[in-house]
């Protein structure tokens, strides 16, 4: 799976296809969906879980929050099952240590991490995999453990518990500056070359980057740069169409889920009203005369017949509609409206004399978005702006540049930077510097 989804995928479709063992398929689905996250396929990944999860035993349900976690998506309605559960409870350790790295806390997160691995053990590891893979990755990139020998052990201890892991052996020799030989180098880029592991790939690029960097080799040094921003670029892009299709994706599903339980109702009502007028009118038929019930059914047939009928026209929004709408939301762009925390679908749509649906649908058919990655946006561009051309913003803290963003809290803000901008908001003023 790990060296190559593609081919794990094959066989686990036919695995699935061929033994209908419920446990089996239950399996077979969360494999499905990890393939598809390795190859930073998030469409396929996110469909699969949506259709899925309600099926997934605790283990399922960790590997769907975590794959979701890498696309900043934290809240997921589908995890309440098992809230409780201490295999779920403890991989929420996990990425609450990786927010404190994102956050610069690593004292903190180290605490978090010594407090998580007595409960470790082989039977539970493989559950918490890619959570530990972010955490060790985030690590690595915060250069911490440098100069933070004492910190060595419990991260030597998590590389521990997945000797035979490729991942895990390139993070060894990243964090440690282990030996890399030529043999060991050569035999690695012949299973990264034949690997359809995108996130595998990241991995032995940024560790290839400080290799040739140390080495001191300009021509590869500049050949992998390339390769790991292109990887970048392409996982930013996946994440943030990933966000996006999510709402989308939930949305439809709650709506679906709406629409059966309003027939469901408007049947039941129909049923009670239809047999209180049979009963009504056998009671009028005992009752009246032979002429007077004959009129009576045929008049209360006749408008139950006309109000079942009945059909509501679809309301279509007009190009027209959409447009003016455009140009407005346009305009007010030039506002900075969406530096207001509290800014809501609701609010715009007041601002824009409109209602949410129509200032929704025309923020996914022109800004080919939903509207949280909209304002998101809006909000990075315009702090990236001030650091870019004010210089005493590259010396606010990062809580305080999340408040001017109009971001409610400094983690929130990190998260959604480093998803757009492939970099933290302390790096990318280190990089202005």
């Amino acid at each position: 799976m790990i060296q190559n989804p593609l081919k794990a995928r094959e066989l686990i479709s036919f695995t699935k296809k061929n033994y209908q063992n419920k446990e089996i398929v239950t399996v077979c689905d969360r494999l499905l969906v990890q393939s598809y996250y390795y190859e930073n396929n998030y469409n396929d990944a996110l469909q699969q879980i949506l259709l899925t999860a309600d099926q997934q035993n605790v283990e399922g349900v960790i590997s769907y929050r975590t794959i979701l976690y890498s696309a900043g998506i934290k809240e997921v309605g589908f995890t309440k099952k098992y809230n409780q559960a201490s295999l779920f409870l403890l991989n929420e350790e996990i990425l609450k240590a990786n927010e404190l790295v994102l956050q610069n806390n690593q004292e903190k997160a180290f605490e978090t991490i010594i407090k998580i691995l007595p409960k470790i053990t082989v039977k539970n590891k493989d559950n918490f995999r890619d959570s530990f893979i972010f955490l060790l990755s985030n690590l690595g990139e915060s250069g911490w453990l440098a100069k933070h020998p004492n910190d060595h052990n419990p991260v030597l201890k998590i590389l521990s518990y997945y000797p035979d892991d490729l991942a895990f052996n390139i993070l060894n020799k990243r964090m440690f500056s282990a030996s890399i030989s030529e043999d060991w180098l050569k035999k690695t880029n012949n299973l990264i070359d034949n690997s359809t592991n995108f996130r595998l790939k990241i991995i032995y690029y940024n560790l290839l980057q400080n290799y040739y960097l140390d080495n001191k080799d300009v021509s590869n040094y500049t050949l992998i740069s390339d390769k790991k921003e292109e990887q970048a670029g392409k996982k930013n892009k996946a994440i943030t169409q990933a966000r996006s299709q999510w709402i989308y994706l939930t949305e439809k599903k709650y709506d679906e889920e709406f629409i059966f339980t309003n027939k469901r109702g408007i049947f039941i009502i129909a049923s009670i009203i239809l047999l209180s007028c049979i009963i009504t009118i056998i009671l009028i038929i005992k009752i009246r005369q032979e002429r007077i019930k004959g009129k009576s059914y045929q008049l209360l047939s006749n408008k139950l017949k006309t109000n079942s009928n009945r059909r509501k026209e679809p309301q279509v929004i007009s190009e027209n509609v959409k447009l003016v709408l455009l140009e407005k939301l346009e305009k007010l762009e030039s506002t900075n409206f969406y530096l207001d925390s509290n800014i809501s679908i609701q609010i715009l749509a007041k601002k824009l004399d409109s209602n949410s649906k129509y200032v929704s649908e025309t923020i996914n058919t022109y800004k080919k978005k939903s509207f949280t990655a909209y304002i998101n946006e809006l909000r990075i561009e315009y702090i990236k702006q001030k650091l870019n051309n004010e210089l005493i913003y590259r010396s606010y803290k990062i809580k305080y540049l999340a408040e001017e963003s109009g971001f409610s809290s400094h983690s929130v803000f990190s998260s959604v930077f480093k998803s757009i901008e492939g970099v933290s908001p302390a790096q990318y003023i280190q990089l202005l510097k």
